[in-house]
């Protein structure tokens, strides 16, 4: 497609590491998605899809399994499938950036990410966010909610339980509404967001790329909402689009201490860079405050023994955090826990 040309369709990224049992279900949710089909969104109007055209991006980061096989085969068998995989390890954030260089360069209007051991379960769910923005220019994001599906849970399992014709109700609407994601919202507060239930507009993610993301970042969300959220607002609907696989390997659910801590404090360093980037300095504060008592949480869990010790040392460097309920919740889980 020229550069000159308008842009459009969607993207959708899939980065790739060790997920064999689970890539196939993931890049079919994603094929099987129904975009030509007329979807009704609503605000206060009602509004119809337009129809949209697709790509889905994979890149394996260096798995050990046969993903990366899997990764090719289905860009054999479709047109609408790339594979970008070169044999470059780049890690989980240098990898998603590297597929965001790649989408920008279809020139298309939306870009979308999947794990790829989560699922769509919602066959609209391309088709939903699309016309949302399709009708709704000020909005940079289109959100949606998840339920959790178990390791062995498969896409048509998760079709099964997906709950969208309940929750849009009997006319068949989904409905958005403004989720109030601020710049001050995601330095101070605990995210809101689930990478994989959100589309992007496009518009600004050049920039993004060229003054803003560095592989260093912990995730690849976080940033790229900080970012955006200066741009536009960011709405969502309570369908649960999105099929979410609780693995024990995740980051968020893991057991080790010393890992929770790698990945919060890399998360205060974004938040900083972020404050020291866009001169936003009366949030650092609460953002460290925020930081200190993610910290308490996960000490009060995984190493009460320690506990006691970061109690004392994060009411010192933050003696505000004595009127929070968080605080006094951590002290409850310790106590249950020592």
């Amino acid at each position: 497609m020229g550069t000159g040309a308008k842009p459009s369709g969607i993207a959708v990224i899939i980065t790739v590491y060790n997920k064999e049992a689970f890539l196939r279900d993931a890049i079919e949710s994603v094929q099987t998605q129904r975009l030509g089909t007329s979807i009704t969104i609503s605000t206060s109007a009602q509004q119809t899809s337009l129809q949209q055209t697709f790509s889905i991006i994979l890149c394996d980061d260096g798995s050990t399994d046969k993903s990366r096989d899997i990764c090719a085969e289905y860009a054999a068998r479709y047109s609408s499938v790339y594979d970008i995989t070169d044999g470059v390890h780049r890690g989980v954030v240098g990898n998603f950036l590297h597929c965001l260089e790649f989408a920008l360069s279809l020139n298309v209007q939306y870009i979308s990410q999947l794990d790829s051991d989560d699922i769509l379960a919602d066959p609209d769910f391309l088709a939903r966010q699309t016309s949302f923005l399709d009708s709704h220019p000020e909005a940079q994001a289109a959100c949606s909610k998840f339920f959790l599906i178990g390791e062995k849970d498969t896409l048509k399992d998760a079709r099964k339980m997906f709950p969208g014709s309940i929750l849009t109700g009997a006319d068949g609407v989904a409905y958005y509404r403004d989720l109030k994601i601020t710049p001050k919202v995601l330095l101070t507060k605990n995210n809101t967001l689930v990478a994989g239930g959100v589309t992007y507009r496009a518009a600004h993610l050049r920039e993004y790329l060229d003054t803003f993301a560095s592989k260093e970042d912990a995730t690849q969300d976080l940033p790229l909402w900080l970012f955006l959220s200066q741009k536009g607002s960011f709405w969502g609907t309570d369908i649960q689009s999105l099929a979410y696989r609780n693995l024990a390997e995740s980051v968020s659910r893991s057991e080790d201490i010393e890992t929770q801590l790698k990945f919060q404090q890399a998360s205060l360093s974004t938040r900083l860079r972020f404050i020291k980037c866009m001169g936003l300095e009366r949030h650092e504060t609460k953002a460290r405050r925020l930081y200190q008592k993610k910290m308490l949480r996960h000490y009060a869990k995984l190493s009460p023994k320690n506990y006691p010790k970061q109690f004392k040392q994060a009411l010192k460097a933050n003696p505000s955090l004595l009127f929070s309920r968080d605080l006094w919740r951590s002290l409850g889980v310790y106590l249950k826990n020592r």
